[in-house]
């Protein structure tokens, strides 16, 4: 059968079922919306193949989702006017914000590739809202919010161009500092979102490939606030036309950014665990 095939492909069960948790994690963990009838359905065939036991870290990440439903309705209802302190969270049940809350014991590894990344006020306004609602609700608990995971939907116009995508939190807070600059240097841009230059590479080039962003090679002093030949990224004119597409999807940078460590770094994860 195909069990049994992917079986010998990954050379064990346990193996198989290791896969097959960090592409669920993967899948939730970019997911909009709290919908899991799908993958639920498959957990539950694979469990009467493999047995319970062998699948429970994948039962409790599903279960995870559908109490993070829940608990998002509680921190996004209107509290009673009676309760001090809670006037502000009336605000939340117009937010765009949804949390997805994890049992961390039971979940692979999450990626982190930009530890010190800087989400725009706005987004970090909505995250630190919903952050005490949660702890009045559910205290002495509080958040620990991972601001590189997710996925934003945005809408952007941009001329003649009009585009609906769902991006990450990072290529999302990419374009919105385009809001106050057309141009940014790319050592500028890394240093205000907090992240490396190799990461921001990356994140830009969605916006490139859809015609929003074009890179360029730096001609102005570091007075006009980009140094000579260091690239630069700057809005897109009716001039550039489709000329900018796919003009850095060859980068040797790109790649990378899932929700999920990879294997190499869990792999270094548990051997510096196993040195201590």
């Amino acid at each position: 059968d195909e069990l049994g095939h992917l079986i010998g492909i990954y050379g064990s069960k346990e193996l198989l079922i290791n896969e097959y948790r960090n592409m669920l994690a993967e899948r939730l963990l970019t997911k909009v919306g709290y919908d899991v009838d799908r993958e639920t359905h498959t957990l539950e065939l694979l469990k009467l193949r493999f047995g319970e036991s062998s699948l429970h870290k994948c039962e409790v990440m599903l279960k995870d989702v559908n109490d993070s439903k829940r608990i998002n309705g509680n921190v996004k209802a209107a509290p009673s006017p009676l309760v001090p302190g809670t006037q502000s969270a009336t605000a939340l049940g117009e937010s765009p914000l949804d949390a997805t809350i994890v049992s961390a014991l039971f979940w692979p590894p999450i990626s982190n590739e930009a530890p010190d990344f800087v989400l725009p006020p706005a987004m970090q306004g909505m995250i630190d809202a919903y952050g005490r609602r949660y702890h009045h609700l559910k205290a002495p608990r509080q958040m620990n919010w991972k601001p590189t995971l997710g996925t934003v939907l945005v809408e952007v116009v941009h001329g003649e161009l009009t585009l609906e995508l769902s991006v990450s939190p990072m290529e999302a807070t990419v374009l919105i500092h385009f809001q106050t600059k057309t141009r940014w240097g790319l050592d500028e841009l890394a240093q205000e979102m907090g992240i490396s230059k190799t990461v921001l590479r990356r994140k830009v080039l969605v916006w490139i490939n859809q015609g929003v962003l074009a890179e360029e090679k730096g001609e102005r002093s570091e007075a006009g606030g980009i140094a000579e030949g260091v690239p630069f990224y700057r809005l897109t004119s009716s001039e550039d036309g489709k000329a900018a597409f796919g003009g850095a999807a060859d980068d040797e940078e790109g790649g990378g950014g899932g929700a999920v460590a990879s294997a190499e770094d869990q792999a270094a994860a548990g051997m510096k665990v196993y040195e201590q």
